[in-house]
């Protein structure tokens, strides 16, 4: 590929795809061919008329996703307690973030007839392997979406001979028996935890400080990158969690929810804080890590360094506690009126 092409190709990226988390623009040069995917029809385009020019002289044989491959089931389901939403479609790849059980998919493109390409309802894109899904058509997840209004808090579901456990925040059918239908169609009972209506569940979530709640359901939690649940959860999808069950829709990583709600004036000693208030912090010039403010100078965070999900003195004598406050570098309040800012 000559130079002048690369940066043609990357203009290309950085104008209509600039974060790969939220789109895609795979493309490589052939013999005379530019051969790819992408998400963006405007990217589609330009792409062809780069490819049209005299200069380049090929094809820009690139497919607009979604893509023929998924056939007439353009959505799916998630039927696994928990879904691995990974880098690319292979069973080692990293994992970069999860779906919970019942939560639906957009599919954008099926490799191999086991691997899907999808988008997920915070706008990621990744992939996961269609054994953690249920796949079909546009009306039959609307219908799901429109029943399965129950909310798991570590509800266990017991389905004949069979327990099936959900993590908080998956979403089930609450029937007006007191049954749960999971997204795989089966009823069962609940035998321990509980469900409650989403509706009942913000209503009760927003009754107590938000890191109250986070210490509630994850408290102990291990460290776990791209995790969204109680078995396994990193720093931002424990915000996620926390504002989902209030309501509040806030994108996956901290980078990105350095940016959401409103600003908050950084003060060393937190003066005008608020309980629920997103510390952001950059270990250079990027947001790595957030955590919650709970007040009296605690946190409530997910790190790797203690492990998992806790509470910490941010202003304690430690190197760890220092490290946080140097590396602070944006407070953001966060709420039903914020949370697309």
């Amino acid at each position: 590929m000559s130079d002048h092409l690369a940066r043609d190709l990357a203009d290309v990226a950085r104008q209509w795809v600039p974060d790969p988390r939220l789109g895609v623009l795979e493309v490589s040069v052939e013999p005379d061919r530019l051969v790819g995917c992408t998400t963006s029809r405007e990217a589609l385009t330009a792409l062809r008329r780069l490819a049209a020019d005299p200069a380049v002289g090929c094809v820009a044989d690139v497919r607009l996703l979604p893509d023929a491959s998924v056939g007439d089931q353009p959505v799916a389901v998630v039927t696994a307690a928990v879904a691995p939403l990974v880098r690319e479609p292979r069973i080692t790849a990293d994992r970069v973030s999860e779906a919970l059980h019942g939560e639906s998919l957009t599919l954008l493109e099926r490799r191999d007839g086991a691997w899907l390409r999808v988008r997920a309802g915070d706008g990621y894109h990744a992939w996961t392997h269609a054994g953690y899904v249920s796949t079909g058509s546009v009306d039959w997840v609307e219908d799901w979406n429109t029943r399965a209004t129950g909310r798991s808090l570590g509800a266990e579901v017991r389905l004949e001979d069979q327990r099936f456990r959900l993590v908080v925040g998956a979403r089930v059918v609450l029937r007006h028996d007191g049954q749960v239908e999971i997204a795989d169609g089966r009823i069962g009972s609940v035998s321990a935890g509980l469900v409650r209506l989403e509706a009942a569940l913000r209503a009760e979530a927003r009754l107590i400080a938000a890191p109250e709640w986070a210490s509630r359901w994850f408290s102990g939690a291990p460290y776990l990158w791209g995790g969204r649940t109680e078995w396994g959860v990193d720093c931002s999808g424990l915000v996620q969690a926390t504002y989902a069950a209030r309501g509040v829709a806030l994108p996956r990583d901290s980078d990105q929810q350095s940016l959401a709600g409103r600003e908050v004036p950084i003060d060393v000693a937190g003066a005008g804080y608020e309980a629920g208030d997103v510390l952001c912090f950059a270990d250079g010039r990027r947001v790595s890590h957030v955590a919650l403010w709970a007040g009296a100078g605690r946190i409530v965070h997910s790190a790797l360094s203690r492990g998992g999900v806790g509470s910490d003195d941010l202003f304690a004598d430690t190197p760890a506690a220092k490290r946080l406050r140097d590396f602070l570098v944006a407070v953001r309040r966060v709420g039903p009126s914020d949370s697309r800012r």
